[in-house]
């Protein structure tokens, strides 16, 4: 007897994850959907998502791993990102880095 395993979107489980951080959540649904798109597009995809804002949260917080070969192709495309209100980049690797830490606050 075989058992069948369902498997959730990327979606669906950033809103579950997201559902009491205080953002409306037609807002929340927006900024979901614009780091979907990235991850649809780009192949890049958020090791952590958190609300953004105080002392009420209007924003999310994602944080990515992207190597160097990845960011000099993601740049670009990141400055025509809608809502982008803050954007920065930490290497990860001393002294010659090839891992970066790329965080994106979205809305806010």
């Amino acid at each position: 007897m075989a058992t069948t395993v369902r498997e959730f979107s990327l979606d669906y489980y950033l809103l579950d994850r997201m559902r009491y951080s205080g953002l409306d959540k037609e807002n929340l649904a927006d900024l979901v959907s614009i780091i979907i798109s990235l991850k649809n597009k780009y192949g890049i995809v958020p090791y952590a998502l958190a609300a953004h804002g105080q002392p009420v949260p209007t924003g999310v917080l994602a944080s990515y791993l992207i190597d160097s070969i990845g960011m000099n192709k993601i740049l670009n495309v990141l400055m025509d990102t809608p809502r982008l209100a803050n954007l920065s980049i930490v290497p990860r690797g001393i002294p010659r880095s090839r891992h970066f830490e790329l965080q994106l606050v979205l809305g806010g």
